[in-house]
């Protein structure tokens, strides 16, 4: 009788863990034209130099309030809600900024990458982009890309 017992505690068991889905349930994506908002001052960055240089981005921001990310190939226009300046930095070179929308909290860490420059007014930076969802779910992506007027 108890062995019958454990054969259907153990049914059970395995039956309830293998419904559970470990997945992610988003994707981040690459696009390839900017939205009109980016202009001016700008921080745009894609997943490697490869895909910046064939102009697929994963973020593009416009230094003062928006920014865009592509969640399953759908372009979202996202709200500053921070920016925080990290310690003994230059403006605009090492910082954090917080994104909202309804469905998603957005985290981009930026730093900039001194070993290469393109000119006086623009710089590489290196950073990641935390995406979570209102289910707790997380994405992480390590970025690389240029900023600058």
């Amino acid at each position: 009788m108890s062995y019958l017992k454990y054969t259907i505690i153990g049914i059970f068991i395995i039956a309830f863990s293998s419904c559970k889905n470990d997945k992610t349930e988003f994707t981040l994506n690459s696009f390839k034209k900017l939205p009109k908002e980016i202009e001016g001052c700008t921080c745009i960055l894609s997943k490697t130099e490869k895909d910046y240089e064939q102009k697929e981005y994963v973020f593009a921001s416009n230094f003062d309030s928006i920014a865009f990310v592509s969640i399953e190939n759908k372009i979202i226009k996202l709200k500053l809600v921070s920016r925080i300046y990290k310690p003994n930095t230059l403006e605009n070179e090492d910082y954090i900024c917080k994104y909202d929308t309804e469905e998603y909290k957005i985290t981009v860490e930026i730093k900039a990458d001194k070993t290469k420059k393109d000119s006086d007014e623009s710089w590489w930076n290196k950073g990641s982009i935390t995406i979570e969802n209102r289910n707790g779910e997380k994405v992480t992506e390590k970025l690389i890309g240029e900023s600058g007027c």
